[in-house]
């Protein structure tokens, strides 16, 4: 039985980069038994931060040079598995935690552009933390997940 398993790296550097990630993310998940439904749904919020830090941390542009890493842990724990996301980047200071939520019940025409990525972020994890330290976001995602096939 796997005890614990992750994924530690250098955040993708370009949106290209984010289907590869996604695939060993799921892989991890899977190999440490995270049921389907909530496998979907952090891999939902994984893509959700993963591309907003592309685009929005560095107004200048996300290329080399830029901070950005990412470590995502799955653990089994009983009848469930613990999963952990971090992520860390250099650029501009945004707490995703303290974000106004979006009005999902305004008519389409009415909502303000943008927020339904932090909308899923809170919706599909259990605890949301973030700090700003040494000039670098650090935002911390948990959830514990039913484990299944």
């Amino acid at each position: 039985m796997i005890q614990a398993a992750g994924i530690a790296c250098d955040g993708p550097r370009a949106a290209e980069e984010v289907p590869a990630l996604l695939d060993r993310a799921e892989a991890l998940l899977a190999e440490a038994g995270c049921a389907m439904p909530a496998r979907m749904q952090l891999l939902l919020v994984l893509e959700e931060v993963v591309v907003n830090i592309l685009r929005n941390a560095w107004p200048g542009g996300a290329g080399q040079g830029r901070v950005f890493t990412l470590a995502l842990r799955a653990a089994p724990a009983g009848d469930a598995v613990e999963v952990a996301i971090e992520t860390e980047d250099d650029g501009i200071p945004f707490d995703p935690t303290g974000a106004e939520a979006p009005d999902i019940d305004a008519p389409l025409d009415d909502r303000a552009i943008g927020g339904l990525g932090i909308h899923f972020m809170r919706q599909m994890t259990d605890r949301q933390s973030y700090a700003r330290i040494g000039g670098r976001n650090r935002l911390r995602l948990e959830r514990r997940c039913p484990a299944g096939a």
